[in-house]
């Protein structure tokens, strides 16, 4: 079969990320013998005259859309793309009769509402490589296309458990602008697994993988970077595992794999403070880590546990003076206004910044409530939401412990240490960090993360919104 796959991704900030998911869709495909061709949207200028290009020229059997988020996670603007991805299903309907297929995991943290909002025939929930290979299937050989694990028919509400995938490999690149990515994201992209053991309030990764964590084998990783540095000229990556340094032997045994296979670029990640030693912080440095992203959300240990981080204060300290001691740049993310925030816990916060002074602080207001999470059920107790709410809408928990105006005084209170601070991006605020500043600094060649660049600014270059 002919089969169109298309990237609704449009979101730039902070910078363009390419869609793996697509691309391993692809290469399941591809390898069931069907003619596969991808549109990414990222990059497109003109989406109506693209698309009707690509589907009068292709005239597909079959297309499959994938949605990576349903908004920009920020506070206090948010933007939801679902209205963009309604106009691009328009768009597919008006040129082809062809069964439209959605996918992606914003697609997947709510499946149901969303099939009943869009104008699809079938939804992909969680891993879709082999539930869309069967789909495509089905559906050439004329038969039903039920009880398929992972994939909703319009107009029922239910269906199988999607499976996790095990063993996974390398995505299908040839369905890929990776030079696109390179040049206006100053990185590529590899996953090396799959599924999330942790129990964090907010986080979606155990429901979209599973808990399980499934790793691919350490050499056929080394292989795939080898390649996009020979082949795609790449010299920077973005490890896009949820968390790089856990299981912390295989992490170690991909390090020296690297090392050993002298793999050379430079790259950064995301890690958990607790599995951070200074053996696997000089490893990384020797394999070519240039700095370190850590989702550490507060400096407040009461804060810590409400979230369920399953990690303390001193972990992050640790962690913090094992890339200090590597000469690693380190970022520390934070999620402020979340349940039990007041004033006294953002204080402990920003006092443990100032004490550790990383490269960047880099700072979300509110915490974004998704579907079937631990923080959905507090929020509808304390009545922050409906029961009813499918929160395809970005709604955010904010701290009634604030005070009544606990939004306008998060703000306050962000902006005002933000803007004595150096190094301190606030996304939500625009302090730091802007559409057009990034743009200007992506057209210098800059690579990596745009925090590290931040990080060097004495003082905010961009006014906070209001």
């Amino acid at each position: 079969m002919r089969i169109l796959l298309i990237s609704a991704n449009r979101e730039r900030m902070p910078y363009p990320v390419a869609p793996l998911g697509l691309a391993y869709i692809a290469g399941g495909l591809r390898s069931g013998g069907h003619d596969v061709r991808a549109i990414d949207l990222c990059f497109s200028e003109a989406i109506e005259h693209d698309l009707t290009k690509i589907i009068d020229d292709f005239s597909p059997d079959v297309i499959g859309i994938s949605l990576r988020n349903l908004d920009n996670l920020t506070y206090p603007p948010s933007i939801s793309y679902l209205p963009e991805l309604e106009e691009t299903i328009k768009i597919v309907r008006q040129h082809t009769a062809a069964p439209i297929v959605m996918g992606g995991s914003g697609f997947s943290v709510a499946p149901l509402p969303l099939m009943q909002r869009l104008d699809v025939d079938f939804g992909v929930v969680g891993e879709g490589e082999k539930s869309m290979a069967e789909l495509v299937q089905r559906l050439e050989q004329g038969a039903p296309p039920h009880k398929i694990p992972g994939v909703l028919i319009k107009g029922k509400d239910e269906f199988p458990p999607h499976q996790p995938l095990e063993p996974f490999g390398a995505p299908d690149r040839g369905v890929l602008d990776t030079a696109a990515y390179l040049r206006d994201g100053g990185m590529a992209n590899i996953q090396t697994k799959r599924g999330c053991p942790f129990n964090c309030i907010y986080c979606t990764y155990p429901l979209l993988e599973g808990k399980r964590v499934r790793v691919r084998e350490v050499g056929e990783v080394v292989r795939e970077l080898k390649v996009l540095q020979a082949e795609h000229g790449v010299d920077y990556i973005y490890f896009v595992d949820d968390i790089f340094n856990y299981p912390p032997d295989y992490t170690e045994a991909l390090l020296r794999e690297m090392i050993a296979q002298g793999v050379r670029m430079q790259w950064t990640a995301f890690v958990n403070p607790r599995f951070l030693t200074p053996e696997i912080t000089a490893l990384m440095a020797q394999a070519g880590c240039q700095g370190v992203e850590l989702g550490v959300d507060s400096g407040s240990t009461k804060i810590l546990n409400t979230y369920r981080k399953g990690f303390e204060v001193q972990d992050i300290i640790n962690a913090s003076q094992h890339c200090r001691k590597a000469n690693l740049n380190f970022a520390l993310y934070l999620l402020l206004g979340g349940p039990g925030e007041d004033e006294a816990t953002l204080g402990d916060t920003f006092d443990l910044m100032d004490r550790l002074n990383p490269t960047a602080v880099i700072i979300m207001q509110g915490i974004r409530i998704y579907p079937h999470t631990p923080l959905q059920e507090m929020a509808v107790r304390e009545k922050v939401i409906s029961k009813d709410d499918d929160l395809l809408e970005p709604r955010f928990y904010i701290s009634p412990l604030l005070g009544p105006g606990g939004p306008e005084r998060l703000i306050e209170i962000v902006t005002e240490a933000a803007m004595e601070r150096r190094g301190w991006i606030v996304p939500g605020l625009e302090i730091n960090i802007s559409p057009p500043l990034m743009e200007v600094i992506r057209k210098f060649g800059y690579r990596g993360p745009l925090w590290e660049l931040a990080g060097r600014m004495k003082r905010p270059r961009v006014r906070p919104l209001r």
